[in-house]
């Protein structure tokens, strides 16, 4: 089981431990769904990336919804990134079949782990989980529409994955640094339902295995 940290804090500091993890990812055409402000872009700053962001709204090079379909022909980008995208949509199982679908080689995966203990104690003392969660007395922009656990996350690609045709490279943990420190990712391998934040994993296109 992989455990990576975070290189700084926010979004940017999961980001960089993404990219560094798995150098050889990082080629070619790279479609981020659910790209936001396109931080992945800065962070993947090279000749060798084609980087082309998708989101529900600018500045996203591409504006689409993956719960319609992603607007591409199948196989066309070597590596599809979904980084906490897929709990925010109702058809959880279409929209990772998409992600499948337009691959030629890659799909990286992130998914939040609501039963972390950070979470559970938030639970337990009546305050929200977050932002995404709850019941705003405006309509929320977006939201979360699946809470699972880590473990649940890891079933979700271990089943779907092999359906569509990926199988799973590596999986694990994605930890702040303050939690890996000596002794924290022990503690992180042997119960990662409760101290990991985010589950990931990268899969592979079966044909392509050993690139």
């Amino acid at each position: 089981m992989k455990i990576l940290l975070t290189h700084g804090p926010g979004e940017i500091g999961k980001l960089r431990s993404l990219a560094l993890a798995w150098p050889e990812v990082w080629q070619g055409r790279v479609l981020d769904v659910g790209c936001r402000s396109k931080i992945l872009q800065s962070v993947l700053a090279n000749g060798s990336v084609r980087y082309h962001g998708l989101d529900l709204y600018a500045p996203a090079d591409v504006i689409g919804n993956i719960e319609q379909g992603l607007p591409f022909m199948d196989a066309l980008f070597d590596t599809v990134v979904a980084l906490d995208i897929l709990e925010h949509t109702d058809n959880i199982y279409r929209a990772f079949a998409e992600l499948c679908r337009v691959s030629h080689h890659y799909v990286l995966i992130v998914l939040p782990n609501a039963y972390e203990v950070t979470s559970r104690i938030r639970f337990m003392c009546g305050q929200p989980l977050s932002g995404k969660y709850g019941l705003p007395p405006e309509p929320p922009l977006d939201r979360h529409r699946w809470l699972f656990s880590w473990n649940e996350a890891k079933r979700f690609i271990q089943v779907l994955g092999p359906k569509h045709g990926l199988t799973i490279l590596e999986e694990g943990c994605l930890i702040g640094a303050r939690r890996g420190a000596v002794g924290g990712r022990r503690l992180v391998r042997l119960s990662p339902n409760m101290l990991s934040p985010w589950y990931i994993a990268l899969l592979c296109r079966l044909q392509t295995t050993g690139r």
